[in-house]
């Protein structure tokens, strides 16, 4: 190893070679790894005869179809046959949070058609001279239409409301997807003057949450404050989102000046945070070796805890581990501070890159836009491939069915396969009508054996689709920044450097981004066929499946981020030399292999300072939200600022997290065009170097002429 801490030269590949044409990345390029783009182009043919076949031979409606509250599939189970719409006896009931894990908790039945008008059995109830038994009859919807005949008299009526056999009241809807909804001008209608006496109670049910939930539904209750809570507060959320986004740009101009800062002051603390958790395990450790255990008291965590609190042995452990890692700190810090220098000042520059160049900070809204495409195309085909093939419908009997069938069906017993069209036809009940208790139901579609293999190729085209996507970003990030490095005169930067490096990565290096993500794309892909393999064999509970299940997913996970490391520096190398992906990802690994402390040093030192920064602008933000949007309680939110706090906190850490994002591929391609620069030049006239002032003091190196490096 040489004084500067670079392996030996020819262990990993020789020290680039001065060029005098080199002057950033390469104009005069060719296409590279065309096969790999012809082979991406036939597979997404593939994906689209795939989803064709979905589209033409499945039927998505299948999934969409609603179930009434029997089980019976609307428009498709022999029973309800011609009735393909669901009406839902309260509206309301759907929508509290727990409809989507058990459904609208309010029965459901199929109809022939939606209610046009709306109607409310309360006037008739409140006032019996208006009793019509022909009209209610006529207006009422219940789970048996046989049951609609017995209502001949008010108690009759309330009789069959209490026992949610009927319906008592409804609003006019239209179906949508099969449902009988109304969504919007519920309001309105429940103004109309022949409604106002028997609706007017509904009024606040249907905006929003009802207020008089019993005790043993809190969930509900606290989840209806919490939505409202949201529904007051959404408007001064997204103002400090939008807060977020400009004190995100404001943080990372500013790290030009205060990244080292920002890095020493964290590494201290940190050190001194080591220590501190150290001097108090041993102190804990001393008592309990002198006086025992404590004893147990009401204020003191009970259980396991309690029991860790009291074990002598855990707390040495943890004041030998505290102490080792605070003294493998100091050490580091010590012997390696000049490459936290170099890396802080890498840092700035990065800074100073994803400044002047704006653009780049919001150029991933569209490689974003273009995932959430991808997804949607995935689950649609998903959707149509799975609905592919034959309906199953199974004779369903109780035992208090009134069912007799004749003909074909003569011998038909529950769980037979049936044909709902002639089960309705040759099922009759003792009065000659449909069948009670008894129906022909679906029960699930015989797919071709063909659609599986389609439903795993669906799948692997999401992944080789997003890895593509994400890659041509990291290669357009990367064009840009090296251009940003290789202009000596960075004032010379051009407007338009985002959408040359798009033109440039588009029109050459498509094929070497499908051959990274095809690679990354299958490691994947086998990543989570071993986590479905894995669930399907929970239930054998066996040691030694769950030990080789473990070390497949260790090994694949470290698989995975190892190939994600070597493709970003590879799309680096491509984006400004224009080579092949093979060739790139050798030269970036030699390259970063001959200076592998600096690698290890501007890794950790970045992510640890891209860490704090994300924390630091969170914290602030919900610091700041706090006391000038919710102090005092303006909103009147029924738990003060801890709801939209939290929405808060969440988005601004993900916000910075994208900002971050571009922030670390400017680093990380700063640093490998840097590591290029020390070997390809040596500050000479003829070989001046283009790394900044402040790296140049740094390493104790200059340009010998008179220039002005910026």
């Amino acid at each position: 190893m040489d004084p500067d801490g670079e392996l030996p030269a020819n262990k990993y590949g020789t020290p680039i070679k001065h060029d005098p044409n080199f002057n950033g990345p390469r104009s005069k390029r060719g296409c590279t790894d065309v096969i790999f783009l012809i082979l991406f182009v036939c597979f997404l043919g593939a994906w689209g005869y795939v989803a064709f076949y979905g589209f033409t031979k499945g039927d998505p409606q299948r999934f969409l179809r609603a179930t009434d509250s029997n089980g019976r599939k609307c428009g498709v189970d022999s029973e309800v046959l011609d009735k393909p719409y669901l009406f839902f006896f309260d509206l309301t009931a759907c929508a509290n949070p727990k409809t989507l894990l058990n459904g609208c908790d309010t029965p459901q039945v199929c109809v022939k058609e939606c209610p046009s008008e709306s109607w409310s059995s309360l006037p008739y109830r409140n006032n019996i001279q208006r009793f019509d038994a022909r009209s209610i009859q006529s207006s009422l919807v219940c789970v048996d239409d046989r049951v609609k005949s017995t209502v001949t008299t008010v108690q009759r009526l309330t009789e069959v409301i209490n026992n949610r056999q009927c319906a008592d009241w409804y609003i006019s809807s239209r179906p949508l997807y099969g449902r009988c909804l109304n969504l919007v001008g519920s309001l309105t209608q429940l103004n109309r003057p022949n409604l106002n006496d028997g609706l007017s109670s509904y009024q606040l049910m249907l905006s929003g949450w009802i207020k008089n939930r019993s005790d043993s539904d809190q969930y509900i209750e606290v989840m209806g404050k919490v939505i409202d809570d949201l529904y007051k507060s959404w408007r001064s959320i997204v103002v400090v989102l939008v807060i977020t986004i400009l004190v995100s740009l404001l943080y990372i101009t500013l790290l030009r000046w205060i990244a080292g800062i920002m890095t020493w002051l964290s590494l201290i603390a940190l050190l001194a945070l080591l220590i501190t958790l150290s001097l108090f395990c041993y102190k804990r450790f001393d008592y309990l070796k002198k006086n025992g255990p404590d004893e147990v008291n009401s204020s003191m965590i009970q259980g396991q805890l309690e029991e860790l609190g009291n074990n002598e042995t855990l707390f040495l452990v943890l004041t030998i581990v505290f102490g080792v890692i605070a003294a493998i700190l100091f050490l580091l810090v010590v012997f390696l501070r000049g490459r936290i220098q170099i890396a802080i000042t890498l840092i700035k520059e990065g800074s100073k890159a994803v400044s002047n160049v704006i653009s780049s900070l919001f150029f991933p809204i569209i490689p974003w836009c273009l995932q959430a495409l991808i997804m949607c195309w995935f689950i649609i085909v998903l959707v149509s491939l799975g609905s592919v093939g034959e309906q199953v419908f199974k004779a369903r009997f109780l035992q208090t069915a009134d069912c007799r069938c004749t003909g074909a069906y003569l011998d038909l017993k529950s769980a037979d396969v049936c044909s709902p069209q002639l089960f309705s036809e040759l099922c009759k009940s003792s009065t000659n009508g449909p069948c009670r208790d008894a129906g022909c139901h679906f029960s699930r579609i015989d797919s071709p054996s063909i659609v599986t293999y389609f439903h795993i190729f669906n799948a692997f085209g999401l992944f080789w689709a997003v890895w593509f996507v994400m890659g041509l970003s990291d290669m357009i990030l990367a064009g840009t920044f090296a251009k940003w490095y290789w202009t000596m005169d960075k004032r010379k930067v051009p407007f338009f450097t985002v959408t040359g490096s798009a033109g440039t990565a588009i029109r050459y290096h498509l094929g070497t981004v499908a051959f990274g993500s095809l690679i990354i794309a299958i490691c994947s892909f086998i990543r989570a066929c071993i986590e479905y393999l894995e669930k399907k064999t929970k239930a054998y509970d066996n040691s030694i499946i769950k030990a080789l299940f473990c070390c497949l997913k260790c090994f694949f996970w470290c698989l995975e981020n190892f190939l994600r490391f070597i493709n970003k520096n590879a799309y680096i190398m491509c984006a400004i030399h224009g080579r092949n992906f093979c060739t790139s990802a050798k030269d970036a690994f030699n390259l970063l292999m001959r200076n592998i402390l600096r690698v290890v040093v501007l890794d950790k030192v970045t992510d640890f300072l891209f860490f704090i920064g994300k924390l630091v602008i969170t914290g602030g933000i919900v610091f700041g939200a706090h006391f000038l949007f919710f102090t005092p309680n303006r909103l009147k939110l029924n738990y003060d600022s801890t709801v939209p706090l939290v929405v808060i906190a969440v988005g601004a850490y993900i916000i910075a997290s994208i900002f971050f994002g571009v922030y670390s591929m400017a680093v990380d391609t700063l640093f490998l065009c840097f590591l290029e620069d020390c070997e390809r030049n040596d500050g000479s006239v003829e070989k001046p170097y283009f790394m900044s002032v402040n790296l140049m003091k740094i390493l104790g190196k200059k340009n010998r002429k008179d220039k002005k490096v910026k």
